[in-house]
This record gives C-alpha cells, sequence and structure tokens, in this order.
C-alpha cells in the first residue's frame, strides 16, 4: 500500500507541476473547474429544476469528502479526468 501511495503521490507531483508551475496556468485551472461547475449547474436546473438545490449540495459534499478522504480524492481526480479525455 505505501508504494502504491508513493507512486501515486509522484504522479500527482508531476501533474501539479504542469498545472500549477505558473501563476497564469494556476487561474486558468481554476476557471475552467469554475466553468465546468457552472456547465453542471445550468443542464441540473434546465432538466430537473426541483433538483436545483443539489447544484451547491453535491460539490459542497464531494469537496468536504475528498478532503478528509485521500483515496476518494484520489478516485474522483482520476475519473474527472478519464470524462475530459474520453
Amino acid at each position: 500500500m505505501v508504494e502504491i501511495q508513493k507512486t501515486v503521490d509522484s504522479w500527482f507531483g508531476k501533474i501539479q507541476k504542469g498545472l500549477v508551475g505558473k501563476i497564469e496556468h494556476f487561474v486558468a485551472t481554476l476557471f475552467f473547474l469554475i466553468a465546468l461547475g457552472a456547465l453542471f449547474a445550468i443542464a441540473l436546473v434546465h432538466y430537473w429544476p426541483h433538483l436545483a438545490f443539489l447544484a451547491v449540495l453535491v460539490p459542497l459534499a464531494v469537496g468536504a469528502l475528498a478532503y478528509v478522504n485521500r483515496a476518494f480524492a484520489i478516485a474522483v481526480f482520476v475519473i474527472f479526468i478519464l470524462f475530459i479525455f474520453l
């Protein structure tokens, strides 16, 4: 388990250098994530208006869970990357 954690840490280190190596990349990444969240909220409210409260609660709950559980954060990150590139 420790060996896997070291491997994952090295991967995230490389990703972090690529994303936040410069301040402009960091800011662009933040705006990209905000835009994805806005698209999620727009789609949710458009198709299911009675579930609009989830546009706030889901990101809040997922963020809190990712903050306290590293395995969950890694799994969500991998799924997010696969969703974007596939």
